[in-house]
């Protein structure tokens, strides 16, 4: 897989046109967080944060710091009018809320896989999707911010569909930001590819972790989708956690074995969900 720089896809970009991504109704007037607020003020405590990223390092101090945003790491840029990002996304959130206190509550990532029937109970079904949708609320905001254009499946996903034809989601931990990010949050690099002439994208690559552990969404364009890559991790009580050695691994959907403990624990449970078959 050959890497470019940003530059080389300016011809591409999308700019922005000032209506929300999602409903394409009303002004973008509100920005999504990249990390959700209550992440960033349980990591924080009674401390402050530090953020990592291209541009250096920035501290931000105390709960106004966090809502304020002063160095514009905390929030993605504007995209979203106010009912979408809020009022309609609420379930979204409340999902993703309990989802992230199960992840920082315990040692998920030596673990086959994640049990969402145990995580919401008999409602897990609904749940796992509003969470899974809470995840296509932020890769959408991501691809705004990249310049990307937002595919229809992910905006009819958030509508209510119940799945993504051109779209896979998937639990994933990967080795590097385990080392690196193992006890904070943090964000992939955003990867695309195109047709050989650089005249059109063949599918984006992207994952969101708390801690270890997050989720891996990848799209493709029409005809481009591999077989072996239909089941979600939505759609599963029990779903694997795929293993990656790098981030470059996790782009290319390049899978590693699982640590003895976590296949000896799947033995015994049985996760229902296959991995995705790998692929060049």
């Amino acid at each position: 897989m050959g890497m470019l720089q940003p530059e080389a896809f300016d011809h591409l970009r999308v700019s922005p046109d000032g209506l929300c991504w999602w409903c394409r109704e009303r002004p973008a007037t509100t920005g999504e967080h990249k990390y959700k607020q209550t992440d960033l003020a349980q990591l924080m405590g009674e401390d402050s944060l530090i953020w990592f990223g291209d541009e250096g390092i920035r501290e931000i101090r105390g709960k106004s710091g966090i809502k304020r945003d002063r160095y514009g790491v905390v929030k993605f840029p504007k995209s979203m009018c106010d009912t979408c990002n809020n009022a309609r996304s609420q379930p979204f959130d409340r999902s993703y809320a309990i989802f992230s206190r199960y992840l920082a509550s315990t040692q998920v990532r030596i673990l086959p896989g994640v049990s969402f029937k145990e995580i919401y109970g008999d409602t897990w079904q609904e749940d796992t999707l509003n969470l899974a949708r809470y995840y296509g609320k932020h890769f959408g905001c991501r691809m705004v911010r990249s310049g990307l254009p937002v595919p229809t499946s992910l905006r009819e996903f958030l509508d209510g569909a119940e799945n993504m034809p051109d779209a896979h989601m998937a639990l994933a931990t990967t080795d590097s930001v385990h080392r690196i990010a193992g006890k904070g949050l943090s964000l992939s690099s955003d990867c695309v590819w195109t047709d050989p002439g650089l005249t059109k994208y063949r599918g984006y690559v992207m994952a969101a972790y708390v801690g270890s552990v997050g989720v891996r969404y990848q799209w493709w364009a029409e005809g481009q989708k591999p077989e072996g890559w239909d089941s979600q991790f939505f759609q599963f009580p029990m779903s694997v956690i795929n293993c990656f050695k790098d981030e470059e691994a996790l782009m290319q959907g390049v899978t590693r074995r699982q640590g003895w403990f976590a296949r000896f624990s799947q033995w015994l449970t049985k996760p229902s969900e296959p991995e995705p078959a790998e692929h060049d």
